[in-house]
């Protein structure tokens, strides 16, 4: 099997390359198991050294920009069963430069899935961004998309051309909205997911942090681990099995502020913790859903993490350094 990832330097796109690398295999056409035996990797950065599994495989990097016509003209050119389209640029930068945007989230995906093999899965990795208004507590597979951001519009969109190019027979294209991932290593970003990161990662690693959010505010969050997890089993259930459009919300765990920095705690972090909520911050946060669920992915085996401290335990197993 022929597997494509972009976004493969990113921290989703590492961990998921290495998850394959040890699977071994993915769900073909039929169901059964299919030996991967090709994997092109791309992403802006350098994708980083891989996993000793991989020296049996045909590897092949692209590193580049997917608004370049002649990186996309590589990739298009590249023939896959799979590709799990994780590239894309974030709701901070999209905000400031909405045309750009279009032409690194939208016009590559659109074009991949027009170069792809008839009948491949594709994989694309939405996000909780495309719903936005007035929401319930709780968000569910049948609320109807509504984006508040370029971000949020460009994942809607995305879906829409993965379920009409499913409806033509051209691919099987699956989605996974996914709420807050955490814990991205590295330093604190200019983006409300990541200041929510860092109200754990800043005192594991030491360093003092003033969450910019209320310490009984919660958020629907879910670590890498549960998101490759996911990734890979929408992968591979059958299409019976999925919603009409093919697109269905990652569960998310819902947990406080208090109750991150608890579970920070009881993890030996030794940087200083406390609250000084940033009013901007904290009306982006409320914004979100009480909590993310999905029946159809419950069915699947596609849950959340067991707790806050399952998702502090698998940022330490894979943190980078």
């Amino acid at each position: 099997m022929r597997v494509m990832i972009t976004g493969a330097a990113g921290f989703l796109g590492r961990r998921l390359t290495h998850e394959l690398i040890a699977r071994g295999h993915l769900a073909g056409a039929d169901g059964t198991p299919r030996a991967i035996s090709r994997l092109v990797l791309t992403d802006l950065g350098e994708v980083p050294p891989l996993p000793g599994g991989a020296t049996a495989l045909d590897v092949r990097r692209i590193q580049g920009d997917l608004a370049d016509p002649g990186i996309l003209q590589e990739l298009c050119a590249e023939p896959y069963d799979a590709l799990f389209h994780l590239a894309s640029q974030l709701t901070f930068h999209a905000e400031a430069d909405p045309d750009l945007a279009w032409k690194i989230n939208v016009a590559p995906f659109q074009a991949l899935i027009g170069g792809a093999v008839s009948g491949a899965r594709v994989i694309f990795a939405s996000s909780i961004a495309v719903f936005g208004g007035a929401l319930p507590d709780v968000v569910d597979d049948s609320l109807a998309p509504l984006p508040q951001t370029t971000y949020g519009m460009h994942k809607a969109v995305n879906e829409l051309i993965l379920a009409d190019a499913s409806r033509h027979g051209r691919i099987d294209g699956r989605a996974l909205r996914l709420p807050i991932v955490l814990i991205r290593p590295g330093m604190t970003q200019p983006v409300v997911s990541d200041q929510v990161a860092a109200i754990v990662r800043e005192p594991l690693e030491g360093r003092a942090f003033a969450a910019p959010l209320p310490g009984d505010l919660g958020v629907p969050v879910a670590s890498a681990g549960a998101v490759v997890r996911g990734l890979i089993a929408l992968h591979d259930v059958p299409r019976a099995a999925l919603p009409p459009k093919g697109a269905l919300n990652l569960p998310a765990l819902t947990v406080t502020v208090s109750e991150m920095q608890a579970a920070a705690q009881r993890a030996g972090a030794t940087g200083a913790m406390s609250c000084a909520p940033v009013p901007a911050t904290v009306e982006v946060v409320r914004g979100w859903p009480g909590r993310f669920v999905s029946r159809y992915a419950e069915g699947l085996g596609i849950g959340p993490d067991a707790d806050f401290d399952a998702v502090i335990a698998d940022y330490l197993a894979h943190r980078e350094g």
